[in-house]
Formats: C-alpha cells, sequence, structure tokens
C-alpha cells in the first residue's frame, strides 16, 4: 500500500501543477501551422480541437504519409508554454513510449529471420531469466505486457541504467509481480530493458537494441536514431 499510496501522491500534485500552469498560461492565443491535403481537412480539425478542448495543454505535431505521400503535416501550440515560446516545424520532442513500437519491429524483424518464435520461452534464448518464478514466460508474453515486470524491486541507479550487463543481473533476479501470461500491465519503464535482453540473445551478432535499431532498420532507411549508440 505504501507504493500505491505515493504514487497516487505524486500523480495528484503532477495534476495540480499541471492545473495550475494551465490556469496561469491559458491566455496565449492558439497557435496552429502546416498543411494536409484537401482529403485530410477532418484531420486538421481533429487537431486543432484537441488544443480547443484543452486535450493538448502545450505543443504537438503530427505527420501522416500515406503510400509513401505526405498528406498532413501539421503542428501548434507551445515548446514552451510559459516562454511563449512557439512550437515550430522542426521542434524536437521526447519520444518516450512511441519507442515501443519501434522496439517490436526489432523483434519482428528477428521473428522473420528464424532468430525466435513469439510462442518461445524467454528462457530459450535466455537461461539465467529462468528463475524465481519467471520459468514459462514467453517472448510473446513480454511483448503484449503479460509478463508480470511491470516494476523492479531494485533500485535502478543510474551507473545500472547504462550498463546492459547489471540490467541484465537486475532483470534475471526479478520475481514476477503478478501472474505471467494472465493479464496485461503496462510495463512502462521496463519493456526496453527486457526487450533489448531479448535482442542481445537473440541477435547471432549479439548487439543490443540501439546498434540493431541502427544497422538494421534506421540507417539502412534513412531513418532518425533514437537511443544512444551502445
Amino acid at each position: 500500500m505504501g507504493l500505491i499510496r505515493y504514487s497516487a501522491f505524486i500523480g495528484g500534485i503532477a495534476l495540480l501543477g499541471h492545473h495550475l500552469l494551465d490556469m496561469l498560461y491559458s491566455k496565449h492565443p492558439l497557435h496552429f501551422e502546416g498543411d494536409v491535403d484537401s482529403k485530410f481537412e477532418g484531420l486538421r480539425r481533429a487537431f486543432q480541437q484537441n488544443f480547443i478542448d484543452g486535450w493538448e495543454a502545450e505543443g504537438a505535431s503530427v505527420a501522416v504519409f500515406v503510400k509513401g505521400k505526405k498528406v498532413a503535416d501539421l503542428w501548434g501550440g507551445y515548446a514552451d508554454i510559459q516562454a511563449a515560446r512557439t512550437w515550430k516545424k522542426d521542434t524536437m520532442t521526447v519520444v518516450f513510449s512511441t519507442t515501443k513500437a519501434v522496439a517490436a519491429v526489432c523483434i519482428a524483424l528477428l521473428a522473420d529471420r528464424g532468430r525466435l518464435k513469439y510462442d518461445d520461452l524467454v528462457s530459450k534464448h535466455w537461461p539465467g531469466f529462468a528463475k524465481n518464478g519467471k520459468e514459462n514466460i514467453t517472448i510473446e508474453w513480454v511483448m503484449s505486457h503479460m509478463a508480470g515486470l511491470h516494476y523492479f524491486d531494485t533500485p535502478i541507479t543510474e551507473e545500472m541504467a547504462f550498463s546492459h550487463d547489471l540490467m541484465r543481473k537486475v532483470i534475471e533476479d526479478e520475481a514476477p509481480k503478478v501472474a505471467p501470461g494472465k493479464s496485461s500491465g503496462y510495463h512502462a519503464f521496463t519493456y526496453g530493458w527486457l526487450v533489448d535482453q531479448i535482442v542481445r540473445h537473440t541477435d547471432e551478432k549479439k548487439r543490443g537494441i540501439g546498434q540493431f535499431l541502427r544497422e538494421e532498420i534506421t540507417q539502412p532507411h534513412g531513418e532518425f536514431q533514437a537511443s544512444f549508440p551502445n
């Protein structure tokens, strides 16, 4: 209960802070730019309505491609609402959990190459994982947030976060928080470390997910890189 109460307290403080900032800076005029194909005017309206209705309190952007053709490129709001700095076409933002989909593509590529199967036990490729109730967890359960590892009991230090060997040991020593495979619980902060280790244990070159993504997907296709080199 201590963790739940603490999380609720922090969440309440965050919501209160966001509400107060919204009250203080809501007088800034709405700001929208960009273009859409005539067939996608509804997207422009929906994008702007998010700001009008208050669902987007600061800034955002969206681009849509259909069969290789850009049909929408929109941005609006503020990159720094307190400084009244508007969101630009090239404003950078934290991608955060959108990278989970990119991580899933890396696993899909390894599956396509026959390096793994989704119904494989994680321990088939990573024997050290088979401890403390994790013996029957499949790769599919990890990818669908059903591994029961949505948080770690071990406090993660900065040194650990930047060391795949230390994180491997942390994961190996962890136990599921709920019965694996029974229900989905969003692995918000643990997903990346779990998938990274699966990639390291199934890729024939033993690359981490950042290097695998860069060499197999982003560089060949001219996409941006969303991780540290190692």
